[in-house]
């Protein structure tokens, strides 16, 4: 792992232009942060060292004597028994439920899981296993034009008509490719991971029967698919460009999954901002489990946040404008007179999970808790996390008229996973619940939906608030509501 962070320092570059750096995990480090990555870079190598050794001996400790491990790699069947028990004891928020053996695990988890376990634990905290339905994902590929083996598309009509629908003129410039021995490394941390166990949990509707696949595959609206298929063309080399794992053979397997899904989903279709959720998926696990990890967080921890309205988004954000006035009243103070709508800010830390706003090391770290606690809690809890850490730095820039500035600024530069995780989970915004949040959020989809069905101009323009003002206004759906017809949104999309 030393190695890895090490070589990640930089990559080759063009005449005239200065060393691209990338951390760890491939991903280029803007260049007024490099100097603060570089700091913490040796703090990350001994916090994974650390991780790394306390997961081994909590599995060891835990495997009730089972020592089998494949090809090197000790079995997480301890995680599947613990999160078993969990789930038959049913989901909440009081903690003396839990087993120790529980306690222990959330712990490890908010601690970050090990690079070399992550991409075998999301697919066990994401009920892979449960979700996964025999040759579905196979189906799939086959009906949006895709082998689903070779990676090789079809020849069908969705993808020779693309080109004679419209023309296109929006060509991506070609991306730098980062070190090749970076792509070996971080290969090496998303190895042997597609037949592992996973754990089922809290009831949840079935997955379609690949039996009665055919209503569901047979005959698609071709044309409307093919703007799916377009858009998400589109949108590929827009994707975390220049990472050396989703050039070529990576790409093709995010359209595969990006098409599959949109089959898979049609109440959903394509949204903009999916893609980048489907490739951190895909950096760290093979394509089927990728898509069942994908359904599970567009399906069960955001449902409603990526279609063709926004109104689940902007309830959250509403209920988190209410946890920061309630918690942080100068700050909120501070946006009411600069007239900055606080969605505008985390209105998208939410709709990415803080993908391209976090630091790739601190994200992961989110994603980790995300996954495990299955509920949008530490969204919310990080979310406080960045503006407690940095309220007297937004404070005082709203005096000076550049509150937005700062706001946004505060994300990207925490680079200390940590302190944010533990402010955010085991600190001071441990007591954000899940129960308090489902309660706000309910009396907020209350005030909002009525105000838009009764027309009030205020009602609308709070919705709107908590909808436009996001800086995620580029990201459109294709399809949704049940069928690929309803075409591009061309605004923001989010459920």
């Amino acid at each position: 792992m030393e190695a890895l962070y090490r070589r990640a320092s930089g990559a080759k570059k063009r005449p005239n232009q200065e060393p691209v750096t990338r951390d760890a995990y491939g991903f280029v480090v803007k260049p007024e942060h490099v100097e603060a990555y570089r700091r913490n870079a040796p703090m990350y190598v001994d916090e994974e060292a650390e991780r790394a050794t306390r997961w081994d001996a909590f599995l060891a400790q835990n495997d009730n004597g089972n020592d089998d491990a494949k090809d090197g790699a000790r079995t997480l069947d301890a995680l599947v028994r613990i999160l078993d028990a969990r789930a038959a004891r049913g989901s909440g928020d009081d903690a003396s439920e839990e087993s120790d053996e529980e306690r222990e695990l959330r712990s490890l988890v908010a601690g970050g899981v090990p690079m070399a376990l992550r991409g075998r634990c999301w697919q066990i905290f994401a009920r892979v296993k449960e979700r996964r339905r025999d040759g579905w994902f196979r189906k799939l590929l086959i009906a949006a034009g895709e082998t689903g083996e070779t990676g090789e598309t079809a020849a069908t009509e969705t993808t020779e008509d693309l080109s004679k629908d419209e023309g296109d003129g929006d060509e991506e410039d070609a991306v730098e490719r980062a070190l090749a021995s970076l792509v070996d490394a971080t290969c090496d941390a998303a190895a042997a991971d597609d037949d592992r166990t996973a754990v089922p949990d809290a009831p949840r509707a079935a997955a379609p029967d690949v039996h009665d696949s055919q209503d569901v595959l047979a005959a698609p609206d071709r044309h409307a698919f093919r703007r799916v298929c377009k858009q998400i063309d589109k949108d590929l080399p827009r994707t975390f460009p220049g990472h050396p794992l989703l050039d070529g053979i990576g790409r093709d397997a995010l359209r595969r999954v990006l098409r599959a899904y949109a089959l898979h989903n049609p109440a959903v279709g394509y949204c903009q901002g999916t893609n980048f959720l489907a490739a951190l998926l895909l950096l760290l696990m093979e394509e089927e489990p990728a898509f069942w990890c994908l359904g599970a967080l567009v399906e069960d921890i955001l449902p409603g946040y990526y279609g063709n309205t926004m109104l689940a988004s902007a309830v959250d954000q509403a209920v988190l404008r209410t946890l920061v006035d309630r918690r942080f009243p100068r700050v909120g103070a501070a946006l009411d007179d600069a007239g900055a709508p606080l969605a505008a800010v985390t209105g998208s830390w939410f709709l990415t999970l803080y993908v391209n706003h976090l630091p790739w090391e601190v994200a992961l770290r989110v994603w980790d808790v995300l996954l495990f606690e299955r509920t949008r809690r530490v969204l919310f809890q990080t979310a406080l996390a960045l503006i407690d850490v940095n309220a007297k730095r937004v404070v005082e820039a709203g005096r000076s008229d550049r509150l937005m500035e700062c706001a946004v600024s505060i994300a990207p530069s925490q680079f200390d996973g940590s302190e944010l995780l533990v402010v955010a989970t085991c600190g001071a915004h441990a007591d954000v619940s899940w129960s308090e949040i489902m309660s706000l959020y309910k009396s907020k989809h209350a005030e909002l939906t009525t105000a838009g069905v009764d027309g009030t101009a205020n009602g609308r323009n709070n919705l709107g608030a908590s909808v436009s003002a996001s800086p995620t206004s580029q990201l459109a759906t294709v399809g949704g509501s049940g069928s690929f017809g309803c075409g591009a949104n061309g605004g923001a999309s989010g459920g």
